[in-house]
């Protein structure tokens, strides 16, 4: 939403100023933990990104809805470990499937 339609309802509303500096810093933490899984993860943005799991499900012998859900669950872990920021994932056939599910919990 742009800001000067928030402000227009919530008159009141503060802004505060982007640390860009620790935004990229940030960036990299969630970077490193990505490339760990899918070292060709495909970024979509800052805050956003497409992974191929299914060689790193295969090689940890996590082909199974547990292990699909144990994949997504270490990712958010080690999102939040490396930079206590929260974070959504989903796992599914195609990325259009994977972004429904990121929203469902």
């Amino acid at each position: 939403m742009p800001g000067y339609i928030a402000r227009k309802l919530i008159p009141d509303l503060i802004f505060i100023k982007p640390d860009y500096v620790k935004y990229k810093i940030d960036c990299e933490k969630i970077r490193k933990v990505l490339e760990a899984i899918d070292p060709e993860y495909e970024s979509l943005g800052y805050d956003e990104a497409s992974l191929d799991v299914t060689d790193y499900l295969r090689i940890n012998n996590l082909e199974s809805k547990e292990g699909r859900l144990f994949v997504a669950q270490k990712i958010k872990d080690e999102i939040y470990t490396a930079t206590n920021l929260t974070s959504s994932c989903g796992v599914a056939c195609n990325k259009m499937l994977a972004k429904m599910c990121s929203s469902v919990n």
